[in-house]
């Protein structure tokens, strides 16, 4: 796979700032240039109704404080942008870490005679409120705001919290045509690391190397807008964050002028052996007595190490309800997890772990951030990045990572949310990154049986069957909407024919495949035999409408794992009938081999035989090759509506 097709990668440089010029704002408070009065459209982006003209900010790092200072600009082209007038600025209120001070904001517009026109916001328009017990904001909104206005803020942030700054977001929901970072350190003894996350910020800042660096500029920079089929849009953000890596200390027992270096940037394997340590995790690890009881009644000597696995992970899946909550920390006692038989992720999970121990298989936890979580960043081990826990076990030398969180899932299936690239084993010997492949497919096989010897009243019989992925949502769809529901939604699939027999095998054992057995009838009889009739053959799909709209796309499809699907028909036609026509075969290909889509169709006297498979490889689609996937998915919906027209013998 070539880099270009991954998801950005982020790297750290050290700061070193004690020979670099602290740059100024070029942006002068309500001063705005002829060329953004008369702005109307942005260069390039000619659909966008809004455009950021600058977004400036500074971090000052100095004894006891820190100050974050913002100026951003915004120019309103059109009335749908009104929205973009309403502004709230979070900050961090636990243990008075942050807090925000001298908010200003002020709406420039151009009269009818060119006078410039400023409207101020005023000090009581600006509100705090309060989100949580950790959070609050400032909100305030603009006055006067039309199409054609300039609106301009600017703040500051005072900031105790010298381990972790909050990164610095070049982009928003609309396109910018200037957003720049400035760091100046008036405290040389820290040491801090840059983390870059983005192509762009990659590509210009990453070929610095050890050169001092204190300012990062991009310009003309695309909104990052939330698309579909992305997990989190901000996994693509162009960003820059600073983490404390350690500080300078004076000691006077210590060698060299009395300076002692303090590190305060962890290792991975540190940061697992601390966390196994905890008492939510050895909490739940150490009880071996009332894990032992379990294991003795549930395995038998003659199970082997797959039998073990599955039995395990059944009585935990099956035994013990998930609350809805991912967690990396438990929430309640091991004694009243096991009474109550209901816990977030890490209490299932963990428990899960203490039982595959005690089989005696190698098993550890491992970290986790599901992929509406985020993307891990790998340069740095913050817990703070992880949101769940799974169970990993040995199994055939192999690596098997388990959720039992999901009562329909088997224990070789993540739940879709968990494919998320990699993990972290949390393993006292040996901690590592567990690489999480996408093999699993989502599989849905129609075979069709239809008699049309009489076409007045032909016969039609399906029979679906559902793998993997696809048997797992089809049991979540079933237990949702239960059988009267869900026969009922399923006539949008074989429109208006009426249901003679439904039959359903392993609904209720998630280890096995599931089949679903319809047979329909036309809810009326055709009347005289038509001298032409036309057929389409491939009744029963998904492939009504192109999911995959729009001209353009700025981010990569995720999809949430392979799929597969494949409609087999065999067709009896009436005896005093011939083939005029059939749709030829036809057979497509994505760039890369990243998907296929088959069809042929033979006839054998008055036997028809049709089979098409629609294979989608890849789950990470790139964005230039989005129009490919786009004609991809037309072609299947141009030739699943094709007809075979059968004429009467005369």
């Amino acid at each position: 796979m070539k880099q270009k097709l991954l998801p950005p990668g982020l790297f750290y440089l050290l700061l070193c700032f004690s020979s670099v010029v602290f740059a100024q704002n070029p942006v002068k408070w309500g001063r705005i240039s002829d060329k953004e009065a008369k702005m109307t459209v942005c260069s390039f982006d000619s659909s966008a109704s809004a455009v950021v003209l600058s977004d400036y900010g500074k971090i000052t790092i100095d004894y006891g404080v820190i100050t974050i200072e913002r100026h951003k600009r915004i120019k309103i082209l059109d009335k749908k942008a009104l929205d973009e007038a309403d502004i709230s600025l979070p900050y961090y209120v636990k243990d008075r870490l942050e807090r925000i001070e001298k908010v200003e904001a002020q709406t420039i517009s151009v009269d009818k005679t060119g006078k410039t026109v400023v409207t101020e916001v005023a000090n009581n328009q600006v509100f705090d409120v309060e989100i949580s017990k950790d959070w609050r904001e400032k909100r305030f909104g603009f006055p006067l705001v039309e199409a054609g206005s300039i609106i301009e803020y600017r703040y500051r942030t005072i900031s105790q919290n010298y381990t972790f700054l909050e990164g610095w977001l070049f982009q928003s929901d609309i396109p910018t045509l200037h957003s720049e970072m400035n760091v100046q350190i008036m405290v040389g003894d820290l040491d801090y690391r840059v983390l870059l996350q983005g192509d762009r910020l990659m590509q210009k800042y990453q070929k610095q190397g050890d050169q001092p660096v204190s300012k990062w500029v991009l310009e003309n920079i695309p909104a990052l807008v939330k698309e579909p089929f992305v997990a989190n849009h901000f996994d693509y953000a162009e960003k820059v964050g600073f983490q404390l890596a350690g500080y300078k200390k004076v000691d006077p027992s210590v060698g060299g002028g009395g300076v002692e270096y303090k590190t305060l940037m962890t290792t991975w394997e540190k940061l697992a052996e601390e966390l196994l340590l905890t008492d939510n995790y050895a909490g739940y690890l150490n009880r071996h007595g009332a894990a032992k009881d379990i294991i003795n009644q549930l395995l038998t000597p003659a199970d082997n190490e797959p039998t073990k696995i599955r039995k395990i992970y059944n009585h935990v899946r099956d035994g013990f309800v998930w609350n809805g909550k991912h967690r990396i920390f438990t929430e309640q006692p091991f004694s009243d997890f096991v009474k109550s038989r209901q816990g977030s992720s890490a209490e299932i999970n963990l428990f899960l772990t203490l039982l595959l121990q005690e089989a005696n298989l190698l098993a550890n936890p491992a970290l986790l951030s599901t992929r509406p979580h985020g993307k891990v960043q790998k340069s740095y081990p913050m817990l703070a990045q992880f949101n769940q826990v799974l169970a990993n076990v040995k199994s055939d030398g192999k690596d098997l990572l388990l959720d039992a969180t999901n009562p329909l899932r088997p224990y070789n299936l993540l739940a879709p949310e968990d494919l998320n690239w990699s993990a972290f084993l949390l393993d006292k010997k040996a901690s590592r990154w567990l690489p999480i492949e996408q093999t699993q497919v989502s599989k849905e096989t129609v075979f069709a049986e239809i008699n049309l010897e009489n076409p007045g009243k032909p016969l039609y019989n399906f029979s679906v069957r559902y793998e993997g992925y696809g048997a797992s949502e089809a049991r979540q769809k079933f237990r949702q909407l239960g059988e009267e529901k869900f026969i009922t939604q399923q006539k949008t699939i074989f429109g208006d024919k009426k249901l003679l027999k439904f039959e359903q095998e392993n609904m209720d054992n998630p280890d096995e495949y599931l089949v679903q057995k319809y047979q329909l009838e036309p809810e009326e009889a055709a009347g005289n035999q038509a001298a032409t009739l036309y057929f389409q053959p491939v009744l029963w799909h998904q492939f009504h409408e192109n999911p995959f709209k729009g001209t353009k796309r700025n981010l990569p499809v995720e999809l949430d794992y392979p799929k597969n699907f494949q409609f087999v028909l065999n067709l009896r036609i009436p005896a005093n009938y011939q083939v005029q026509e059939m749709p030829k075969p036809l057979l497509l290909s994505l760039p890369g081999n990243m998907g296929n889509f088959r069809y042929q169709i033979t006839a054998n006297g008055p036997q028809l035989q049709l089979a098409t498979s629609v294979q989608m490889k890849n789950v990470f689609i790139p964005a230039e090759y989005f129009s490919h996937l786009q004609a991809f998915h037309d072609q299947i919906i141009a030739k699943y509506k094709e007809m075979i027209v059968l004429k009467k013998a005369r």
